[in-house]
């Protein structure tokens, strides 16, 4: 389990699986988690958390994926943080038991120069977090590293068509609302970040796809 400094005040802890993300001072003084990892992750991540971070304030998921959420029970116990998922996140109330302080929806602003950005395709609620002072994106799961599909670093692709609870072709099509921001730089939880003219590229690569809407 490592960590890495990816931006000002951000940091990513890789974990087997999947990447999750540490936010320290936004808002000043508190430190929060962004998504927990798988179940067996918990633990270690908990070490993890309490010896680099010296603990968590909040944590926020993304979206209902168990290895995006898995771990909130060990990282609750340990730290009792705020709580705050996205409205309609169904895995999340499916698998876990536990009171959410904040069910948050597209657009919300969250404290620290966080805006709540979803767009629907690998789950309903599919979230990620615009840093708005720093024109930095997590994307949670709707864009990976292209890296993850073995094709050359560098760019982003959606998941793959197998794991979105939507339509790919309605997946691939929303992500035309990413074009509203002033994104500099993709953090992703899978596959190489892109932090060279991410929307050109995203851009290109979805000029040329052919879509067949049906909603």
């Amino acid at each position: 389990m490592s960590v890495r400094k990816v931006a000002s005040d951000v940091y990513t802890v890789q974990l087997e699986h999947v990447r999750v993300f540490v936010l320290q001072n936004r808002p000043e003084d508190t430190t929060t988690l962004v998504d927990a990892g798988f179940p067996g992750d918990g633990p270690e991540l908990v070490e993890t958390l309490r010896e680099e971070f010296d603990g968590v304030d909040r944590l926020i998921v993304t979206h209902g994926d168990e290895g995006h959420f898995g771990g909130t029970p060990a990282i609750v116990d340990a730290f009792d943080p705020e709580l705050i998922v996205p409205g309609g996140a169904r895995g999340f109330h499916d698998a876990l038991d536990i009171p959410v302080d904040n069910h948050v929806s597209d657009g919300e602003q969250l404290e620290g120069g966080l805006e709540v950005v979803q767009v629907p395709g690998h789950t309903v609620s599919n979230s990620g977090l615009y840093l708005t002072d720093d024109n930095v994106f997590i994307a949670g799961d709707i864009l990976e590293g292209s890296d993850r599909r073995g094709l050359p670093a560098g760019y982003l692709v959606p998941p793959a068509e197998q794991f979105n609870d939507l339509s790919h072709a309605q997946a691939e099509s929303n992500l035309v609302k990413l074009f509203d921001y002033d994104i500099e730089t993709v953090l992703v939880s899978h596959g190489s970040h892109v932090d060279e003219e991410p929307l050109d590229k995203l851009n290109n690569w979805l000029l040329d796809r052919e879509w067949d809407l049906e909603y």
